[in-house]
């Protein structure tokens, strides 16, 4: 497709739809970023301006965040939730965007709330090939050392091959990183082939959240090969 094409209003349109198919709730940020917004307003999705944490365990992170909805009985969720879902779904872009995904892209599933009352995780990619090659996926806003790896651990249990760790909290990237190259020289990931820690931000409008800053040397993304021996 080329430009011209993207940006005409019924191909916004159309790929804003295809973006609801896939995920439950977005931030106007980022559809903003996605060059939407202006689809949305058209279909006249419904929305919700609210306040949440961004970070679980500081205050401070208290932002005001509109979330928008095709199917307006999700934004009637406690607002942790609507971040939680507004995350999965820019994980999933972040992915898309950064060329980290399989081709063809594989199917992403919303696993509810079973990743943050047990030990699921929060949503997985399904791969044709199956058990072994499927993806966890996890959003991180602040879980402890322990639930952190309790949550790592059961996702490489569970069969998963790739390990997505997505999380609010921009300082973790490194820190996850570590200690997943930890638990597998450990051979507590023993199934696991690679991991991918990102960073995901859903309500900073005035840049780009993502973009190399200086004085700030915190990466966004890391990807590891777990792939090999333990001793790795």
């Amino acid at each position: 497709m080329d430009s011209a094409q993207q940006f005409h209003p019924a191909a916004q349109r159309a790929q804003t739809r295809t973006l609801f198919r896939h995920h439950r709730v977005v931030t106007t940020v980022q559809l903003e970023r996605l060059e939407l917004m202006r689809a949305a307003d058209t279909l006249r999705l419904p929305r919700v301006d609210l306040d949440v944490r961004t970070q679980s365990d500081q205050a401070s992170s208290l932002t005001g965040v509109t979330f928008v909805a095709a199917d307006e009985r999700w934004l009637r969720q406690p607002p942790r939730e609507l971040l939680h879902h507004s995350l999965l779904a820019e994980t999933h872009v972040r992915l898309i965007g950064e060329s980290a995904l399989p081709v063809p892209h594989p199917s992403f599933e919303y696993l509810d709330l079973r990743g943050r009352s047990g030990v699921w995780p929060d949503a997985q990619f399904r791969l044709p090939a199956g058990g072994g090659h499927d993806w966890s996926v996890e959003v991180d806003t602040g879980y402890s050392p322990k639930r952190r790896d309790q949550k790592l651990i059961a996702a490489a249990q569970d069969g998963y091959g790739t390990l997505v760790w997505a999380t609010s909290v921009h300082g973790r990237v490194e820190k996850v990183a570590r200690r997943i190259r930890e638990l597998h020289r450990a051979r507590e990931l023993r199934q696991v082939q690679q991991a991918i820690v990102l960073y995901v931000n859903v309500h900073t409008a005035d840049r780009d959240p993502y973009a190399p800053r200086r004085r700030l040397n915190k990466s966004s993304l890391i990807h590891i090969d777990l792939a090999g021996s333990a001793d790795e």
